[in-house]
């Protein structure tokens, strides 16, 4: 009888233990988890972003009369999650190694040589920093995929309702960029859009 005791006590005790040691790890690992990743900006840079493609566009004009407007805008986003800690680098100038360190990875869509030793068109040793900022452009654009063509259509239906008065003001310039912005974010929930910049806009 009293073995059989021991053995009860024993499998309590070794129960007992267990159940703690997962307790301890749960609540160590729980204590140590990583902080959410925020997006992030950098005043006088581009982030992630969308070059439209250079268009004439026709503009709403009274019965008989065609206008245009020859327009080409950049859609900034938000920093991806996945890519915003790369992207901290590039807009600090890559003041830290830009160099993965052991066991990280840095993607990109186009093979290249390591960062340190990348050679720009003239064959001259590139910026690692340019060359990060490329592989990331690259790999957000390529992320957007078939979602360009859909933004491209919609940007197509806010300006087609403008007519040449509507755009030609400071202020209905602004009103062009607030609508666009609000129709790609109708397309693309994540990551958001940031801004909307014009970097060719003649009307006539």
């Amino acid at each position: 009888m009293s073995k059989t005791i021991i053995i009860a006590v024993g499998g309590v005790v070794a129960g007992v233990a267990v159940a703690l040691g997962i307790f301890l790890f749960v609540l160590k690992g729980s204590s140590t988890a990583e902080e959410p990743v925020v997006p992030i900006r950098a005043e006088g840079r581009l982030g992630p972003n969308i070059k439209l493609t250079d268009r004439i566009y026709n503009l709403q004009g009274a019965t008989g009369t065609q206008t245009y407007l020859k327009m080409q805008a950049i859609i900034e986003f938000e920093t991806p999650v996945e890519t915003t800690k790369r992207w901290a680098k590039v807009f600090k100038g890559c003041v830290a190694t830009t160099t993965p360190r052991e066991g990280e990875r840095m993607v990109s869509l186009v093979p290249v040589a390591p960062a340190e030793e990348a050679l720009d068109l003239e064959g001259a040793k590139a910026d690692p920093c340019t060359v990060e900022e490329e592989a990331l452009q690259a790999l957000f654009e390529h992320e957007i995929g078939t979602g360009r063509a859909l933004i491209e259509d919609a940007v197509l239906t806010v300006v087609s309702r403008r007519t040449v008065a509507d755009v030609s003001t400071p202020d209905g310039k602004e009103a062009l960029k607030t609508d666009i912005k609000k129709a790609v974010e109708k397309i693309i929930h994540e990551p958001k859009v940031t801004r909307v910049l014009f970097t060719n806009f003649i009307t006539q």
